[in-house]
């Protein structure tokens, strides 16, 4: 989920023609207020899903009920807070007085700027700004020998300071003690290294729909046994996949989305892929899935847009195209997600499609339940820094858009 932080003594004015931040001299961890999680942003009735300067956006709980009413501002970073230190003795031997050294970097975080009508400045980003989720990174040396770099949450430095000191080589005994020196520098440190941000107000943020990827039921996927319903496929069954041949599934999840949901929420209806609308014969038969789930599409305009010819494109943003869109004759829909080692492309009525990928937003999209059976199998997804690797380029929102406009002004074929 995401969460938003309010800057103190901040200052940002979007009247400008260059809007300028200012967040004063703040100290890294002191001077932050608690970070509020929300669960929706809002955009409104026919909103566009990518905000530049300037425009207006809500921030919904997990009810729908609006904590703030926003506009956003641009893009901002967090400084490297970067410091180094001595690590002295106030002791007595055997430690020397001077026994060691140690550079402490807080990592940067990046996340959107926005403000309220009365002039306050939020920070929105995918995780709070606490001791369990920013994180350091303290490269140090003691007694003369270099100790490895550690980058951890703050709130797991003591026990990584520990575990890494009591494996140089010499310090036996010592470790608790040299460990406590060290986390009061480190923690020291951090107190008053001074946090700023830099700041592009040019910047635009690609709104987390926190929407379902994945397909409807009845949708036909090609496995090691032919085609088979989707709805029927069971965790091991081997499918095709276009760069790695044929791949176990090693989870599967069902998201039904019942018609009184449907009708307060039609974003969520299925949009239809009509046969042949991707291409020649492609879909072989209409394809229904979530408006998220990403299609390939391979054009020389994507080669000439992104660099590469194969780009997956979420459905909802091919809905200019003929034979693509909502199907509002549904009156509920059963949604099933597939996911493998690693993000995939598969075949689904004669087209390629992508399978669930384990980005951030897909995360938080299945549900607090299915994210905690995923993270068990794949746990190193909660790592710091953990980054899963997409199939294909992914575009932005208005990137895709642009794309699909042009395949349609250039009567060209999704697939070609």
């Amino acid at each position: 989920m995401p969460y938003f932080t309010t800057l103190p003594d901040s200052l940002l004015d979007l009247d400008l023609d260059t809007p300028i931040l200012s967040i004063g001299e703040n100290t890294v961890l002191n001077t932050l207020p608690d970070s509020t999680e929300f669960s929706f942003f809002d955009v409104g009735v026919g909103g566009d899903d990518t905000l530049e300067r300037g425009e207006g956006v809500s921030l919904l709980d997990e009810n729908e009920n609006p904590l703030q009413n926003l506009t956003y501002g641009g893009e901002a970073t967090t400084s490297n807070a970067n410091a180094g230190v001595t690590l002295t003795n106030p002791l007595f031997p055997p430690i020397p007085a001077d026994f060691g050294s140690l550079n402490v970097t807080l990592n940067p975080v990046t996340g959107s700027i926005m403000s309220d009508a009365e002039g306050n400045v939020y920070f929105v980003s995918d995780e709070p700004l606490d001791e369990d989720h920013l994180s350091v990174t303290v490269d140090f040396s003691l007694l003369g020998l270099n100790a490895p770099t550690i980058t951890v949450p703050i709130s797991g430095l003591e026990d990584a300071l520990a575990d890494t000191i009591g494996d140089i080589p010499l310090i036996g005994a010592l470790t608790n003690q040299i460990t406590d020196l060290a986390m009061n520098a480190v923690q020291s440190t951090l107190d008053a290294a001074i946090q700023n941000m830099s700041y592009n107000p040019d910047g635009t943020f690609d709104i987390p729909e926190g929407q379902f990827t994945c397909f409807a039921a009845g949708t036909m996927i090609e496995t090691q046994n032919g085609p088979v319903a989707v709805e029927d496929l069971e965790i091991g069954d081997m499918v095709l996949t276009k760069d790695e041949g044929y791949q176990p599934i090693r989870w599967i999840g069902t998201a039904r989305i019942p018609a009184v949901t449907l009708s307060r929420k039609p974003n969520l209806r299925p949009i239809r892929i009509k046969a042949g609308a991707l291409g020649e014969d492609v879909p072989s038969s209409d394809l229904l899935v979530s408006p998220q789930h990403r299609i390939l599409v391979r054009s020389r305009i994507a080669q000439r847009m992104f660099g590469t010819v194969e780009v997956l494109v979420a459905a909802k943003q091919l809905l200019q195209l003929d034979g693509i869109d909502y199907d509002d004759g549904v009156a509920s829909v059963e949604y099933v997600h597939i996911l493998f080692d690693k993000h995939q492309v598969i075949v689904s009525n004669g087209a390629e499609t992508e399978s669930l990928f384990t980005g951030p937003q897909a995360l938080e999209a299945v549900g607090e339940a299915a994210r905690a059976e995923i993270l068990e199998l794949f746990p190193m997804l909660e790592e710091v820094g953990a980054i899963a690797e997409a199939a294909r380029t992914i575009p932005s929102g208005r990137q895709a858009r642009k794309l699909s406009m042009r395949l349609m002004q250039n009567k060209q074929a999704v697939v070609n």
